[in-house]
């Protein structure tokens, strides 16, 4: 909106980024006493709901793919201009509706319980999928992209909350690394797969996604607490 080139935009982001350091600086940990430790006890120790969980998430991970096919998918249906300013102003609308709904998020799953809303979480996102495979309105693409972020305000940090409550304090950085490292395998796959899927057509890489977010809700319920 204010003519700044891509050059301009991320140097200013990064500038942004770095003010992110300052704050670090005033948290307070309380001391911890060194032990001895290695990945495979921790690993080990992991609770069956807890690999469930993690299972769970890294089934999700494969469908959730890159927010880039959202985005293409919608210029598929605008042209000259509009292919372009649309899918930002939509993207921006994904993420206000994403930073509105994470704390009201979490604040529910305080109250009804994470399982329950990662449910509604994954069970959001097949929808949402579907919906995609369908839209080819800007009114649609609207509902659409307010979906998409509100499932990303009931997943991401419930997923990480949900890891923690499972995990015995004294490996809940072990556990935690375990979940990101789950999600992280299955990151790249996921890309290509959704890629691969896109050029042989648009609608089956969100049928994927919809069809991978459901196989989470089902290991979802195998986890027990």
């Amino acid at each position: 909106y204010l003519g700044f080139s891509f050059k301009t935009i991320f140097f200013i982001a990064a500038l942004v980024a770095f003010l992110a350091l300052i704050p670090i600086f005033f948290v307070k940990e309380p001391k911890v006493r060194p032990t001895r430790f290695s990945f495979k006890a921790g690993f080990s120790k992991l609770s069956t709901p807890l690999r469930w969980l993690i299972a769970a998430a890294a089934v999700f991970a494969v469908g959730n793919f890159s927010y880039m096919f959202f985005i293409l998918k919608t210029q598929e249906a605008f042209t000259a201009k509009l292919a372009f300013v649309i899918p930002i102003l939509l993207y921006v609308l994904f993420n206000i509706f994403y930073a509105s709904f994470a704390i009201p998020a979490g604040i529910l799953s305080d109250r009804i319980g994470r399982k329950k809303v990662l449910l509604a979480g994954y069970f959001l996102f097949a929808i949402t999928c579907l919906g995609f495979t369908y839209s080819d309105s800007l009114a649609y693409f609207i509902v659409l992209f307010a979906l998409y972020g509100l499932t990303y305000a009931l997943v991401n940090a419930t997923q990480r909350a949900y890891v923690s409550d499972l995990a015995p304090r004294n490996i809940r950085g072990t556990a935690l690394g375990t979940f990101h490292t789950a999600i992280g395998i299955v990151t790249l796959p996921a890309g290509l797969i959704a890629g691969y899927l896109w050029d042989i057509s648009t609608i089956y890489t969100f049928y994927f996604g919809a069809a991978m977010a459901v196989i989470a809700v089902i290991l979802l319920f195998c986890v027990k607490k």
